[in-house]
C-alpha cells in the first residue's frame, strides 16, 4: 500500500480530533466566541456594517442568542464550575424566535470585515432558514469553520514545494485544532494565509508558470486576507523572495498589483472600522463594564503617541514580546478556553521537542539570503501585530504591549518554520515524522482529557 502523504494524514487527524472538539468544548468557551458568533449571525442576515445606537456598538439580533450565551457564562473564568450536561439538551430546544430582537453589544468583533465570517454566516443562515435553534447554529458555525480550515490547509500542504510534513505538524498542534473547532473569525483568515504562503512559494520555487487564473486566485485571496487582518500584508513579500535579476523584473508587476490591492483593502475596511469603533471611555456607561474593552484605550491618540515616540514604542514592544515568549509558546502549542488552561508541561515540552526535531530534519529549504528575507517578513508581521494591539487593546502611553497570545502568530508560522528548517537530523527524517505524529496524536488525546477535566469532571 502507498504510504499516505502529509496532506492526507493532516486531513484525517484534523477531522477526527477537530470534530470531537466542536462538540466537546462547551458553547462560548473559546476566546471571544460569543461576540464572533453574534457577528456571524449579523452577517448571515445580510448586515455588512456594524450598527450603533446610544454610544453602543453591535447589532440588532434575536434575544435568544444572548439568552444562550448567558446560559453558559458561569463557566467563563470560573475553574470550579462544571457543565451540567442536561443544560446542553435544554438549550438545544431554545427556539430562535427571530422576530423578537434586541440590540446586542459586541464592540470588539463588530468592526471585523464580513469576509472573515463567510463560512459561519453561511451555516447559521441555512440553519435559520430551516428553523434551527441558536445552539444548533453555533455548532453549525463551528463545523463550517473547521471544514473550511481543513480544506485550505490541506490544499496548502499539497501545494507546498517543500516542507509539507513540517507544515502538517504545525497544523496538527492541539491549540491549532482547538482554534479551528471554534466560531472565531481568525480560523478562515489563518487558512487563507497558509494557502497564500504555499501558492507564493510554489510559483516562486518551481518551474510552474504563474498563469492568469492562478494569479487571479492569489489576488482575490490576498484582498480577503488584508481586509480581514491588515497585519498579514507582509506575506506579499514572499513574491519577491531573493531571485535572479531577470526573475525580479518579471515579478515586480504582479507584486505591485497584489501589494497595492491588499493595502487598499486593508485601509478601506480599517478606516471604516476605526470610524465606527467606540472606546471604553466613550462607551455607554450602563453596559461598558460587560464589554471586551479596556479602560483608557483610544486608537487615534495611541497612534499619535507611536508616531511621536516610535523608538519608545519599539523598545516597549520588544521587551513585552521577550517577557511573553514562554506564555506564547505554551499558548501556540496546547491551550484551550478563556482561562490559562494549558496542557501539562510534560506534553508541552514533548510537542515543542517534536517540532524542533521536525525543523532539524526537514532540510535546508531556503538559502541564506532567503532565510533573511523570511525573517524580515516575520519581523514586519510581529511589528504590525504589536502596533495594532497597542492601539486597540492598551491604554494610551501604556508602558507595555499586552495580549501577546500564540494564536495570533498562526498566520506567519509556516514562513517562520521554513526559515528555521535545517538538515542536522535529515538522515532520521522518516523516523522523526512518525514519532512526531505519535506525539501529536497523544497530545490531542491529552487535550481531550484536559477539556473533560476542566468542564465535565
Amino acid at each position: 500500500m502507498k504510504r499516505p502523504d502529509a496532506a492526507t494524514v493532516f486531513a484525517g487527524l484534523a477531522l477526527i480530533f477537530g470534530s470531537i472538539l466542536v462538540f466537546l468544548i462547551p458553547p462560548f468557551q473559546s476566546p471571544d466566541e460569543p461576540n464572533h458568533f453574534f457577528r456571524a449571525c449579523q452577517v448571515s442576515e445580510g448586515v455588512i456594517f456594524p450598527q450603533t445606537t446610544d454610544r453602543r456598538l453591535g447589532g440588532l439580533l434575536p434575544a435568544s442568542l444572548v439568552q444562550l450565551r448567558d446560559s453558559f457564562s458561569r463557566l467563563k473564568m470560573n475553574y470550579d464550575a462544571r457543565l451540567d450536561r442536561d443544560k446542553i439538551f435544554h438549550c438545544l430546544e431554545i427556539p430562535l424566535d427571530k422576530d423578537r430582537k434586541n440590540f446586542t453589544d459586541f464592540p470588539n468583533t463588530a468592526i471585523y470585515a464580513p469576509t472573515a465570517y463567510l463560512p459561519q454566516a453561511f451555516a447559521t443562515g441555512i440553519l435559520r432558514i430551516c428553523g434551527g435553534t441558536p445552539l444548533q447554529m453555533l455548532y453549525a458555525a463551528r463545523l463550517s469553520n473547521l471544514l473550511v480550515w481543513v480544506l485550505l490547509v490541506f490544499a496548502a500542504i499539497r501545494m507546498m514545494p517543500f516542507g509539507e510534513q513540517l507544515i502538517a505538524a504545525i497544523a496538527l498542534l492541539p491549540a491549532s485544532l482547538v482554534m479551528a473547532a471554534s466560531a472565531n473569525a481568525d480560523v478562515v483568515t489563518n487558512g487563507l494565509c497558509w494557502w497564500l504562503t504555499a501558492s507564493f512559494l510554489r510559483y516562486g520555487f518551481t518551474k510552474s508558470n504563474l498563469r492568469l487564473p492562478v494569479f487571479t486566485k492569489q489576488w482575490g485571496t490576498f484582498i480577503l486576507v488584508c481586509a480581514n487582518k491588515l497585519i498579514a500584508l507582509p506575506l506579499v513579500l514572499l513574491n519577491l523572495m531573493p531571485r535572479r535579476r531577470d526573475e525580479w523584473r518579471k515579478q515586480l508587476f504582479p507584486f505591485s498589483i497584489l501589494a497595492v490591492s491588499g493595502l487598499v483593502a486593508a485601509l478601506a475596511w480599517g478606516g471604516l472600522a476605526n470610524r465606527r469603533f467606540i472606546p471604553y471611555d466613550a462607551y455607554n456607561t450602563a453596559v461598558r463594564q460587560e464589554q471586551t474593552l479596556n479602560e483608557g484605550v483610544d486608537p487615534a491618540r495611541q497612534l499619535a503617541f507611536m508616531r511621536e515616540r516610535p523608538f519608545v514604542f519599539i523598545r516597549r514592544a520588544g521587551v513585552s514580546l521577550a517577557r511573553a515568549l514562554p506564555s506564547i509558546a505554551a499558548h501556540f502549542a496546547g491551550k484551550f478556553g478563556w482561562e490559562k488552561n494549558y496542557l501539562h508541561p510534560a506534553w508541552l515540552a514533548l510537542l515543542w521537542l517534536a517540532l524542533a526535531a521536525m525543523l532539524a530534519s526537514t532540510g535546508d529549504l531556503l538559502s541564506a539570503r532567503q532565510r533573511v528575507w523570511a525573517a524580515v517578513i516575520v519581523v514586519l508581521y510581529v511589528g504590525l501585530f504589536a502596533a495594532t494591539m497597542y492601539a486597540l487593546w492598551c491604554p494610551v502611553g501604556s508602558p507595555e504591549v499586552s495580549n501577546f497570545q500564540g494564536r495570533y502568530f498562526v498566520p506567519i508560522a509556516p514562513v517562520a518554520a521554513l526559515a528555521l528548517a535545517g538538515r542536522w537530523l535529515q538522515s532520521l527524517r522518516k523516523q522523526i515524522w512518525l514519532a512526531t505524529l505519535a506525539v501529536l496524536t497523544g497530545g490531542n488525546m491529552a487535550l481531550i482529557v484536559a477539556v473533560l477535566q476542566r468542564y465535565y469532571w
